[in-house]
């Protein structure tokens, strides 16, 4: 007897509509959300800045950190512009201003959302002026040249015509200049001597001319304090008086004072030691 095997007819499977695949809607889902977070990011009205707030500036003018900011909002995204709030550098903005700003010390930009960035600056001040090659630079109290003016305005004035100086570098060692301004307004508080000038003679000497026609010297580089208590000892005596008409320098760099007239002979210089 033959046996006879039979096989099951094959019926082709139904493929399912694209549409009705959760991987589908899966897709269509996570695109409409990112296309949605990038308008959102970009272009959604809702983060446009609309607002620029300055603060604390008074000798710059506010235009000038109005223009670095809308620069830094405005973009172009594709084809589209795009001024949105999330999409602003806080610290390159910063970076621009202060290389563009010399006369501003510190910048802090904020944003304010959901529209609005506000920027607050600490401009410098003058602590002295430097002169050098027929110019007059404002010092802040770190040595910075920051912008030109006119006059010394009650300031002390310091000279150096060999030094090159460009605005927003320093033109002078702090511990130079706080030395100037230490022994400066030392005379100015504690006795009638009046000095508007301080020259740099040397890196080792500052002098300092006074209005009766002497000059002070003194070394930027040691410690002012020493020298100061060294000078006021000297001005303060009695003797002093009648020897300061005829002056030409007192020098107090070193562990004594030393006086020099104006017609005494160099080699007698050191004769003229008064205060250990």
């Amino acid at each position: 007897m033959v046996r006879k095997t039979y096989k099951k007819p094959h019926r082709a499977r139904r493929k399912k509509p694209l549409w009705v695949k959760a991987g589908f809607w899966r897709a269509i889902f996570l695109t409409g959300a990112g296309g949605f977070t990038i308008w959102l990011v970009c272009f959604s009205p809702v983060f446009e800045v609309k607002e620029i707030e300055i603060a604390g500036a008074q000798k710059i003018e506010e235009r000038e950190f109005v223009d670095v900011i809308e620069k830094s909002v405005n973009k172009r995204i594709g084809l589209f512009d795009s001024k949105s709030i999330l999409l602003f550098n806080l610290d390159q903005t910063k970076r621009e201003l202060l290389a563009r700003l010399p006369q501003a010390q510190e910048i802090k930009i904020e944003r304010e959302f959901p529209s609005k960035i506000i920027a607050s600056v600490q401009e410098r001040r003058a602590a002295a002026v430097f002169e050098s090659q027929g110019k007059l630079y404002s010092l802040d109290e770190a040595g910075v040249a920051f912008e030109e003016c006119a006059s010394a305005a009650g300031l002390i004035k310091i000279l150096d015509g060999s030094t090159a100086v460009e605005i927003g570098a320093k033109a002078i060692e702090k511990e130079v200049l706080n030395g100037i301004l230490r022994i400066t307004s030392e005379l100015r508080a504690s006795t009638d001597i009046a000095c508007e000038e301080a020259i740099i003679a040397s890196p080792e000497r500052i002098n300092l001319p006074v209005k009766e026609g002497w000059q002070i010297y003194f070394n930027p580089r040691k410690d002012a304090e020493s020298q100061i208590i060294r000078l006021l000892a000297v001005i303060k005596e009695d003797s002093f008086r009648e020897k300061r008409n005829n002056l030409e320098y007192l020098d107090v760099r070193f562990t004594r004072v030393y006086l020099k007239g104006k017609n005494t002979d160099p080699a007698e210089e050191k004769a003229e030691e008064t205060v250990d």
